[in-house]
């Protein structure tokens, strides 16, 4: 008898061991929590507020089949997001489709519901318990509906985060983004030229780009460069003075290819196609 009320207290241990190592496991989350992506709307939340560390931004780890004229009102995209870290081993990712107000933008489908999931009302793609695993690299594969017509610019926010062991502790931290332009875009020879000019400089631009722009009706003005995903480059800062803006824009930085300069104004979007050449 006195054998069996020593074994009580240690049979009580194991099983309660047990219970809380299977309710944890059980209750182990899947996926990043939603409204880390590091947009703007997000305030700027990413990885690090779990995994610590300093994010850092790269470049082209989120790609589309959206085409360079822009996208279609309610059309379904294709959109491939790659982790690239070397020798890593565990990867995580979120995306949010989002304007500068962190307003969800079209929508989120999946198409891989073992290796991805939807957050946050749907409005972040985020990876699955299953979706992890990778030898230097992983990629997802979602589908993106465009919205509305009228809604133009889409900027797709994505935050990422790898490790080497499995674990906390080793992590790093990305972040990446990818613009697209509601299809619609007008040409720069289509601006009502009551309104304004332009003259874009060297074609082929080398290691700078020289734009000189006059806007005879003030009005507010947003002018970019993007690459042919729709991506930002380079964003000029509006320094008109009496309408005009002369502006040289480095090249030098930008690998050889087809890139749009793009200007909004009034309700329109304009786009003048360049090339660089190296």
């Amino acid at each position: 008898m006195m054998k069996k009320l020593i074994l009580i207290p240690f049979i009580i241990t194991f099983v309660l061991t047990i219970f809380v190592a299977s309710t944890t496991k059980t209750m182990r989350k899947e996926g990043a929590e939603p409204g880390h992506t590091g947009s703007p709307g997000d305030g700027l939340k990413n990885c690090t507020a779990c995994h610590g560390g300093t994010a850092q931004n790269v470049d082209n780890w989120i790609s589309s089949n959206i085409p360079s004229t822009g996208y279609m009102p309610g059309e379904v995209y294709t959109i491939t997001t790659t982790n690239n870290e070397i020798e890593g081993t565990r990867f995580g990712f979120q995306i949010s489709p989002q304007n500068e107000n962190g307003n969800l933008l079209g929508e989120l489908i999946i198409t891989d519901s073992v290796q991805t999931q939807l957050v946050g009302n749907k409005k972040y793609i985020t990876y699955t318990e299953n979706g992890v695993e990778g030898n230097g690299s992983k990629t997802w594969t979602f589908n993106w509906k465009a919205p509305d017509k009228g809604t133009g610019k889409v900027v797709f926010y994505g935050a990422y985060n790898s490790n080497f062991e499995g674990h906390k502790g080793s992590d790093h931290t990305f972040l990446s983004t990818l613009s697209a332009l509601e299809h619609g875009t007008l040409s720069v020879n289509q601006m009502p030229k009551v309104y304004s000019s332009l003259s874009v400089y060297p074609k082929p631009a080398n290691n700078q780009l020289n734009m000189t722009l006059t806007l005879k009706k003030l009005s507010h003005l947003f002018v970019e460069v993007t690459d042919t995903y729709g991506k930002n480059v380079f964003t000029v800062v509006n320094e008109m003075q009496n309408g005009l803006i002369n502006k040289q824009i480095n090249t030098s930085n930008l690998p050889s290819g087809i890139y749009f300069l793009k200007l909004s104004f009034d309700g329109n979007t304009y786009s003048e196609k360049f090339i660089i050449n190296h």
